[in-house]
C-alpha cells in the first residue's frame, strides 16, 4: 500500500464491528473515496474531539489501496474546518446532511474530474453556516447542483440563483416568491434525479 495524504469533506460514516469505522469522503478532485479507521471508537489519540464527522473539511494521513474493492485503511486525521455554525441550528444542521446525501450518491469512486462537486458541497456548508434564510440557500445549492449534473436547462427565472455565488446567498432573499412558488417542483426534480442517479 502506497501512503496518501489529502484533505476530504466526510460525507458518511458507518460503525464497522467493534470498534472500526468506515467513512466515504470527497476529495478536492470531486472522487469519493472509502475509508477505513481501524479503532476509531476507541482511538482518542489519532481520532480524538469528534473529528470523523459528516461535513467535516480534514486531512486525511492513508495507506492507498492497491486492489480494486479494497478499502484505504486512515491513519490520521486533522480537522480544518468543523463547519460549526451547523450545529447550532437544527435546520441547518438536517440541510447540511441532506446535501451530504446529494452530493454522495452522485459522485463516484475514481472520478478524478469532478472539482465542481467538492467545491459546491464546500461553499453550501460554508453558506449555511451565516443563512438567513435555509430554504433560499437550497433552492440555489439546488439549481447549481442539477445544472452542474446537466439535469436542467438554465430557464430565465433561474438566472439569479444561477449568477449569484453560493457565498452571498443571503442577498437572494429578495428572491423569496420565487421560491415559495418553485422550490416544491425543484425538490422533485432532485428526488427524481437522485432515485435515478445509482441506476
Amino acid at each position: 500500500m502506497t501512503q496518501g495524504k489529502d484533505r476530504f469533506i466526510i460525507l458518511r460514516k458507518m460503525k464497522y464491528g467493534e470498534a472500526d469505522l468506515i467513512l466515504h469522503a470527497l476529495s478536492p478532485r470531486g472522487e469519493k473515496l472509502s475509508f477505513i479507521a481501524r479503532g476509531a471508537l476507541r482511538s482518542k489519540k489519532r481520532f480524538g474531539g469528534g473529528v470523523l464527522e459528516p461535513s467535516h473539511f480534514v486531512t486525511f494521513t492513508y495507506k492507498a489501496a492497491t486492489d480494486e474493492g479494497q478499502l484505504n485503511v486512515l491513519q490520521e486525521a486533522t480537522l480544518v474546518n468543523d463547519f460549526a455554525g451547523l450545529r447550532h441550528d437544527y435546520d441547518k444542521l438536517e440541510f447540511a446532511l441532506h446535501v451530504l446525501e446529494c452530493v454522495s450518491k452522485v459522485s463516484q469512486e475514481g472520478d478524478q474530474n469532478s472539482e465542481f462537486l467538492f467545491n459546491l458541497l464546500g461553499h453550501t456548508l460554508k453558506a449555511a453556516e451565516t443563512s438567513t434564510d435555509i430554504l433560499v440557500l437550497k433552492m440555489h445549492f439546488y439549481l447549481k447542483f442539477l445544472l452542474q449534473q446537466g439535469v436542467v436547462n438554465a430557464e430565465p427565472w433561474m438566472a439569479p440563483f444561477l449568477k449569484t455565488n453560493l457565498a452571498d446567498s443571503n442577498s437572494l432573499v429578495n428572491h423569496r416568491q420565487l421560491v415559495d412558488e418553485e422550490l416544491h417542483n425543484v425538490e422533485l426534480m432532485v428526488k427524481h434525479y437522485l432515485q435515478h442517479a445509482m441506476i
